[in-house]
């Protein structure tokens, strides 16, 4: 990572979300590399997050609400428990990503690759899944209400009990 990338880590990480933002907004030609990262227990929420790379990088029990990580890279990122409510992911790569227990009420994930992402626990409400990929995820029934699956691939996913295909 460059010392400029440090920087932008380092904004976020304090909570300089702000800041973050207007940097991004000037540098969105910028490809930030985020990679193997910490953000655990964060409070990132609203980042302006748009085509970074992230793989492999710890975001439990951050606070994504409203962050915009669309076409982003976070396959094989941890979202244990991390609050992405409302959160933009159009397009966004995350395989094998670790979303136990993880809020995505009202996330927009519409042609997110999930395959083999483990989804047990998480809170689906108002999700938009549409032509997602969640071949071979993990997902279990808890408080799937009202996910929209429309055109999703689901071949080798279990999807228990009364999911709601809109």
């Amino acid at each position: 990572m460059s010392g400029a990338q440090d920087h932008e880590f380092n904004l976020l990480i304090q909570g300089r979300v702000k800041e973050f933002n207007s940097w991004r907004m000037q540098n969105l030609t910028t490809k930030l590399d985020f990679s193997r990262k910490d953000f655990s227990g964060k409070d990132i929420a609203g980042a302006y997050l748009n085509g970074v790379v992230a793989d492999s990088a710890n975001f439990s029990r951050a606070n994504l609400t409203e962050t915009n990580l669309v076409q982003a890279s976070l396959n094989g990122a941890n979202f244990e428990g991390a609050k992405l409510t409302e959160a933009l992911l159009m397009y966004t790569e995350m395989k094998k990503a670790l979303l136990v227990g993880a809020d995505l009420t009202k996330a927009n994930l519409m042609w997110a690759n999930l395959q083999e992402a483990d989804l047990t626990g998480g809170k689906l409400s108002q999700t938009v899944l549409v032509e997602a990929n969640l071949q071979n995820a993990k997902v279990d029934s808890s408080n799937r209400s009202g996910a929209y699956l429309k055109d999703a691939k689901l071949d080798g996913t279990a999807w228990i009990e009364g999911i709601e295909k809109h």
